[in-house]
């Protein structure tokens, strides 16, 4: 006899066969920003979010009541086994993956996980063993490639008149957290401040911008080698701020900070990285195209802010900025040429909120598609985390040049 585990899968299974639809349900384990993002991107398609779990019970309770979900958990465990639902977010930062995604397997679920997927490649891969041979669906969180303006770079690359044969990328962002110990003002720490609950420029930027540039190349990164620097060494304690928008924006008094209690930061702020990309209809090493990444631009030619270069046979495209490409420039000779992203790319991406939300929304839109064996585009998946992991792991180490599975 089937046990009671497979009896839900193989049902499971069978009910995305037959084509029936039914209302879907999930649990979102966090109560953070992204947890929100999570939760309102269900709700827009229809999922049922019948918790949502986290360790403080004043905070998940306000976070619950404020989006409608009937259950605010301090046991995440409870509640799966409780609920047994469809889907399962997990929107904690990294240091809790591992059991949820467990007993989320073993309960036939579908996962989303924000980025980091772990805190190292061996975990990473742990987590992607559990459950890719399963046939349930999991989804990777690193959402910025769903900005129109990385879909119309795909779609001018893909046009040899536009800059040639695509020879080279480079890559350069500012966007760091300021800590000059003369200021009058310091940052407060925050998970991003500590490797082990997965912060970190790696875990967190490098996660979207390998997402962002897979997607424009329509390439895989197949090595990557690089260094990381860690320029903030402790910082002051508030534990009121909890929201990771509201600590964005949160600078402290040195007067303030000196009363508070002060918390080691081991998470990198800067890195510099060299990626190979390949494409998948080769296996000629001869054909790579070398990637350069960096947090401090370093080129003249780049703005402040930053930019992505895209180098060519016949010319350059130029898209300045980290996560949103704009403006679009084309660099052929002496002539430039302003690129807008048409609107019909603009229109493809749902509109809920703001930026980051819609993102969020795009990522559940294809990843619903995906379990109900609809029509979608291809998204991010434990694979994939596991990948960039590798690659995280590698910049950390500066051990040199390391393959990455394709």
């Amino acid at each position: 006899m089937l046990s009671e585990l497979a009896q839900i899968v193989c049902g499971s299974a069978e009910i995305q066969k037959s084509g029936m639809s039914k209302k879907l349900k999930a649990i979102v384990v966090g109560a953070g920003w992204s947890a929100e993002g999570h939760t309102k991107a269900f709700q827009h398609y229809g999922v049922e979010v019948l918790a949502i779990c986290a360790r403080k019970p004043d905070i998940v309770q306000k976070v619950a009541s404020g989006l409608g979900v009937p259950e605010a958990s301090t046991d995440w465990r409870e509640s799966l086994l409780k609920h047994k639902p469809d889907i399962v977010a997990l929107t904690t930062p990294a240091i809790l993956r591992t059991e949820v995604i467990e007993l989320a397997v073993e309960l036939g679920c579908h996962i989303i996980s924000e980025k980091p997927l772990a805190l190292t490649a061996v975990e990473a891969e742990h987590i992607y063993n559990l459950i890719k041979d399963t046939g349930l669906k999991h989804g990777f969180a690193a959402t910025h490639l769903y900005d129109p303006s990385v879909a119309y770079v795909r779609e001018l690359l893909t046009q040899e008149h536009i800059i040639g044969e695509l020879t080279a990328v480079d890559i350069g962002y500012s966007r760091r957290i300021p800590h000059n110990t003369s200021s009058k003002t310091v940052k407060p720490w925050n998970w991003m401040s500590s490797l082990a609950h997965g912060g970190g420029a790696l875990n967190n930027g490098l996660t979207h911008r390998l997402g962002m540039l897979e997607r424009m190349t329509g390439m895989k990164v197949v090595s990557a080698v690089g260094e990381a620097k860690t320029a903030i060494r402790e910082a002051p304690v508030v534990p009121e701020i909890r929201d990771f928008r509201v600590w964005r924006r949160k600078e402290i008094t040195t007067e303030e900070a000196s009363k508070l209690e002060w918390r080691v930061c081991d998470a990198e702020w800067d890195y510099s990285a060299f990626f190979k990309l390949r494409s998948s209809e080769t296996a000629n090493t001869e054909n790579n195209i070398l990637v350069t990444m960096r947090t401090h631009p370093g080129v003249p030619t780049h703005a402040p802010t930053g930019g992505w270069y895209f180098y060519g046979t016949h010319g350059t495209l130029v898209g300045r900025g980290g996560h949103i490409l704009s403006p679009l420039t084309k660099h052929v000779g002496e002539t430039t040429e302003e690129m807008s992203v048409p609107q019909t790319l603009t229109e493809d991406l749902p509109r809920i909120g703001d930026d980051i939300q819609n993102k969020w929304v795009a990522l559940v839109r294809d990843f619903l598609a995906d379990i109900e064996d609809r029509p979608h585009d291809p998204y991010l998946t434990f694979q994939d985390g596991w990948r960039y992991q590798i690659a995280i792991d590698t910049i950390r180490a500066s051990t040199g040049w390391t393959q990455i599975p394709g």
